[in-house]
């Protein structure tokens, strides 16, 4: 009789919770789970109960009830990995999403899932497996392909993303997701008439969802577009006060000159309770940016640092593992390594590689070069590190960042194809430029590898004042990466590190590198630009000087800065926060 009972009650909520009706669907599998304890499914479907309505822990315990009673099912395993990803938990994620795909390897879902919380950890080549594998086994659900087309616009694989997109879109004209992703997309490669028509066609739409206009003025940032980009986010603020995303962007594109409704506004939501540390540091570095245009740094540091602790605690960082990873390096790329191999590579000066720390005036550097009718600046690209993982085994999870231990066992012509599969993708940014530039700063851990299978690449070296390099990293709150900047201590050390590698790439491999030093360029820029141009073998062009009426996508942090003139604000600026930097300048060494 009490099965019985327990079954009605399930079945009652089944139809409840079809039909959107979660309280209701709620309180019968409760009364299912009351007559039968040891109903499975009651219990997995009070979990999926507790995931529609944001209550995570609690769905997380009634899948792990169900679980109990029925050990090893795929569709639990799913779940519960699916919950923790959810809860920021992906690693955990991934054992249990793991589990299930051994159990039911053809499950499309889990495969999604998997790719899920691959893609929120960073891994972004075994997310686009994890996806492919979800597509292959259903290719008819339309968020798989915008979710692998997202993970596609970080790998650099723009054209692959953007039929991702457009085959979401055959299934499902009508997906305002769809279009934002297309949008991306096309903003990644630098078409902004087709990023705004597709931001456009969401808009119109979903014109309630905030993200679109959010994603609108991301591309008219990423041009230079500033008012259009604060007039979408205004809208985005209008239709979602609450919403904390729309501030970032608002900030790196306003300079403010008085306290004002959107600092109030900020301050406010800063106080509220129910922000996740993640909302509460956006809101942080945000204000810390505010203040430092009013000329307030104290208040401007104190909100930096409360922001810098809240984003720290958020992931696992260790400069230990950094220090072996750069010795490792050094390790491969010996003198040795390099007087075997005198002579290797891929004889080509199609790229300009522009690495140093972030903060350090790469992207000014790169945009100074991109004004000249003969280069194209592709911007912040994967492409050497892409080519590299070439040579790993994308299955092998193991074995974690391998680089450079694959080097060194290789034929020379190996590395003639190496150099060759470079070329062939940046050319994919420009067919006909004389030159492409490749502005990722952290391109200097790469430096050995750019040499052996480029050599003839040229390599401009960006510098800065140590203490106010660091300051903007500190004061940076990065979409992705530069995680030992969020602590001071753990920042100095390693700006230390990155110094000993430059020393080393410099007694190496003398002659290689062109040292460029922010500080000189501010102080005299015509005369810089000229050396800059030498350096690369380009006859001088008045177009650089005017480095910033040249459009094209800038997507950094410091995309506003290089649609202005030159300007010196940013020069010692370290010294207005001195007294906050005590930990930073310990770690330095410099007192």
């Amino acid at each position: 009789m009490r099965i019985e009972k327990a079954q009605k009650h399930y079945e009652e909520g089944r139809e409840h919770f079809r039909n959107g009706k979660l309280s209701d669907a709620e309180r019968a599998f409760k009364k299912a789970i009351k007559f039968n304890s040891k109903h499975a499914d009651a219990h997995n479907d009070l979990g999926n109960v507790y995931l529609k309505k944001g209550q995570l822990r609690e769905s997380f315990n009634s899948y792990r009830k169900a679980l109990a009673l029925a050990p090893n099912h795929p569709i639990l395993l799913n779940n519960i990995g699916n919950v923790l990803t959810m809860q920021g938990e992906y690693e955990k994620a991934l054992t249990w999403l793991d589990k299930a795909i051994k159990q039911d390897p053809d499950n499309a879902t889990v495969h999604f899932n998997s790719g899920n919380a691959l893609r929120f950890i960073g891994d972004d080549a075994r997310a686009a497996m994890a996806y492919r594998r979800a597509l292959e086994l259903d290719s008819r659900q339309a968020f798989y392909h915008i979710n692998l087309g997202k993970v596609l616009i970080e790998l650099g694989e723009l054209d692959e993303a953007v039929e991702c997109f457009n085959e979401a879109l055959k299934i499902n004209p009508e997906d305002s997701a769809g279009y934002m992703g297309l949008g991306k997309a096309w903003n990644a490669q630098g078409d902004l008439d087709r990023a705004v028509s597709c931001y456009q066609k969401a808009i119109s739409i979903d014109p309630a969802n905030a993200k679109c206009y959010r994603g609108l003025a991301v591309a008219f940032e990423d041009h230079g577009e500033t008012d259009k980009a604060i007039e979408a986010l205004r809208k985005a603020i209008e239709i979602a006060p609450g919403a904390v995303a729309a501030y970032p962007i608002l900030v790196r594109n306003k300079n403010f000159v008085s306290f004002d409704a959107d600092i109030e506004a900020m301050e406010s939501l800063f106080c509220r309770k129910t922000n996740t540390d993640i909302q509460k540091s956006q809101l942080g570095f945000s204000l810390g940016k505010a203040y430092e245009d009013l000329g307030k740094y104290d208040k401007s540091m104190e909100y930096v640092i409360q922001a810098a602790r809240l984003k720290r605690r958020s992931f696992d960082f260790s400069i230990a593992e950094t220090k072996a990873r750069f010795d490792k390096i050094k390790n491969v790329f010996s003198p040795d390594f390099f007087s075997g191999f005198p002579d290797i590579g891929h004889r080509d000066r199609t790229p300009i590689f522009i690495l140093g720390m972030p903060r350090s005036g790469t992207s000014l550097v790169e945009q100074i070069l991109a004004s000249h009718p003969e280069v194209f600046g592709a911007g912040e690209l994967n492409d050497l590190a892409m080519v590299y993982q070439s040579l790993d085994d994308p299955t092998d999870s193991s074995r974690g960042d391998s680089f450079p231990e694959a080097l060194p066992g290789l034929d020379p012509a190996e590395y003639v194809n190496l150099g060759k599969q470079y070329i062939a993708r940046i050319r994919k940014y420009s067919s006909a430029a004389t030159f492409i530039t490749d502005k990722n700063p952290h391109n200097f851990q790469r430096i050995g590898f750019i040499r052996s299978i480029l050599p003839d690449a040229r390599i401009i070296h960006c510098t800065r004042d140590p203490l106010d390099n660091c300051l903007s990293l500190l004061k940076t709150d990065f979409h992705k990466g530069q995680l030992y900047s969020y602590d001071m201590s753990e920042l100095g050390a390693y700006y230390k590190l990155y110094q000993e590698l430059m020393d080393y790439w410099g007694a190496t491999l003398p002659g290689s590198i062109h040292d460029f030093k922010y500080e000189d360029l501010v102080a005299n820029q015509e005369e810089q630009t000229n050396r800059l141009l030498q350096l690369c073998g380009l006859p001088w062009d008045d177009a650089c000087l005017d480095f910033h009426r040249t459009r094209r996508k800038v997507r950094t942090a410091s995309n506003a800065q290089v649609s202005r003139p030159i300007y010196q604000d940013s020069v010692n600026l370290w010294k207005h926060y001195e007294d906050f930097l005590k930990p930073l300048i310990s770690a330095l060494d410099r007192y």
